[in-house]
């Protein structure tokens, strides 16, 4: 029986291909030993050739996206060094729209599967005797007839990774700059009942997050009201990712949403831009007040984890624009802001009017745009530094207090941000993203030089951050008190003994707050906060003596 090698080449381990399953299942009836390969872009080109020599295909189809297309670049002529009788194919949105281009430059290449491959995929396999085209393109039964791409034999190894899923193909919107744009893509949804059923058979592999990869969940709302309604009744660790459009969100929404236990959903919500004209040039819909006063609700839900995004180099956005889209996603408070570059796809139609928006873009992956009529390069260079910072300080969550009182101490975000920056060139200063000593060190030097007279109300901000997400009970220099020092070595004994009396409220507190055993040991590397400047008490009254932040995350507040 010949082997076929399915192999995925994922941006990270945590990854996986939902395609190659699909493709898997769907030819599952046919005469063939189908493998399945995945792999990461962080693997070298030798390391991945050696993977696929040691499975020896005699057939290998290869998913090719915007994340590995350059890899797949330099793999594709060793492949055929290696293996010299091994058929190779491609798929996937980055061969779909190009292919004659990609066999003339990669002659190894011996077929393309454009378009959902699928039926494709099972119309080579059972013609590749006879076939004479290089390039198959046949179109999909309807979504609901395309078989669920797992199987047991898939867990649980994939426990632990973003487990993939499609209750739908294709959009509702038609954004010029994404492939369901095209004329050939259909909105289909699969069958309620198998969307339950499939469902249900992930969760009883205890996967750890399911990431709806529908383009617009929310689109069908009575569609999506049901699948949320389902989830919402069971009783499950696992985490759900969906992408929604937060216009389309009406009461019946938000009585569903609101009962969701917390941490258990995701939204993401893409914005791109709030100025109307930028929208209407890219053939998105959108009423942004209505969309702005959604999001304000479920971030005062506080239930739900919300990522928002914001796309730099759209048509009809100026500098100034994007400022103002900035400063009104910023102002949203969700739980993650993606400052976001737009990327021009082969086969969407923004490519096709780049010249008309004078879009300039690199040709290679991810394709990123360089400049536009509107927005030039040195512009875009600062928002990518401003990118950066954002990442550091808000999208990390680990300096809330400090930006949260820091940002209102200027014009607006956006401005912040800016002279941040400049700050940060002044001085050569490194943007380290995981580094949060470094990283509060470099910001308290900001606030000391533009804020002098309010440095020792943010050190207590800092501190406070700090102690939010230390696990241990070290303070970094800059940021030490004696003062704490000298409470926490006079009191510890006492709050040790206080939580053996076990009938005394103050006991019943801590044995509440931490929660898990053995006590002492979590009482040692626990943190003590104590702001010391009178402006932080009466900002925050409920802290204003001793808080004590354990290692699980717990605090009690004395």
């Amino acid at each position: 029986m010949e082997k076929i090698l399915l192999l995925g080449i994922n941006a990270r381990f945590t990854h996986t291909n939902l395609a190659i399953r699909y493709l898997r299942n769907y030819v599952v009836e046919l005469p063939y030993q189908t493998v399945i390969k995945e792999v990461t872009i962080k693997q070298t080109p030798f390391a991945i050739l050696q993977e696929i020599w040691k499975i020896n295909p005699q057939i290998l189809a290869i998913s090719v996206y915007i994340w590995n297309v350059e890899i797949v670049k330099v793999l594709l002529p060793d492949i055929k060094k290696v293996l010299p009788k091994v058929i190779l194919l491609l798929g996937g949105p980055e061969v779909s729209f190009n292919g004659s281009d990609w066999l003339r430059n990669y002659p190894e290449i011996d077929y393309i599967i454009a378009g959902f491959g699928e039926t494709g995929f099972k119309y080579f396999l059972e013609n590749r005797k006879i076939l004479t085209e290089k390039i198959i393109k046949i179109s999909n039964p309807h979504f609901s007839e395309i078989p669920f791409p797992y199987r047991d034999e898939d867990f649980p190894e994939i426990n632990d990774k973003y487990v993939y899923y499609e209750a739908s193909r294709g959009c509702a919107f038609r954004c010029s700059y994404c492939l369901s744009s095209r004329n050939d893509q259909k909105l289909e949804f699969r069958k309620i009942t198998d969307v339950k059923n499939e469902l249900n058979f992930l969760l009883s592999k205890k996967v750890k997050i399911i990431k709806f990869i529908d383009r617009t969940f929310n689109s069908n709302s009575q569609f999506s009201r049901e699948i949320w309604k389902f989830l919402s009744n069971l009783e499950t660790q696992t985490k759900f990712h969906f992408e929604i459009h937060p216009s389309f969100l009406q009461e019946e929404d938000f009585s569903i949403l609101k009962k969701i236990k917390p941490g258990i959903f995701q939204f993401e919500i893409g914005i791109q831009s709030v100025n109307p004209k930028a929208i209407s040039a890219i053939h998105r819909k959108d009423d942004w007040q209505k969309s702005k006063k959604n999001i304000f609700r479920l971030v005062k839900m506080a239930n739900i984890h919300l990522h928002v995004d914001l796309i730099v180099g759209l048509p009809y956005d100026t500098f100034s624009e994007i400022i103002n889209s900035f400063n009104e996603i910023f102002e949203l408070q969700a739980h993650h802001f993606q400052l976001g570059f737009l990327k021009i796809l082969t086969g969407t139609p923004l490519q096709e009017e780049k010249d008309k928006f004078g879009i300039l873009y690199s040709e290679s992956a991810p394709y990123q745009v360089l400049q536009t009529k509107w927005l030039n390069y040195e512009e875009i260079i600062l928002l990518q530094k401003i990118e950066k910072l954002l990442n550091i300080y808000y999208n990390s969550e680990k300096f809330v207090r400090t930006l949260k009182e820091l940002v209102t101490e200027f014009e607006h975000p956006f401005a912040f941000f800016r002279e941040l920056l400049g700050f940060f060139e002044d001085n050569h200063f490194d943007f380290i993203i995981k580094n949060w000593q470094k990283n509060a060190f470099h910001l308290l030097k900001f606030i000391q030089s533009k804020l002098p007279d309010r440095s020792g109300f943010f050190i207590d901000c800092l501190r406070y951050d700090w102690c939010k997400i230390a696990g241990s009970h070290y303070y970094p220099d800059f940021i030490r008190s004696s003062e704490i020092d000298d409470f926490r070595r006079k009191n510890y004994l006492l709050i040790k003994q206080k939580i053996e009396e076990k009938n005394s409220h103050f006991g019943l507190q801590l044995k509440k707050a931490v929660f898990f055993k053995p006590f002492g040991l979590q009482l040692k590397k626990a943190v003590f906060f104590k702001p010391l400047t009178e402006e932080f008490k009466k900002k925050y009254p409920e802290e204003k003596n001793i808080t004590i932040f354990f290692p699980n995350g717990k605090k009690l507040i004395l």
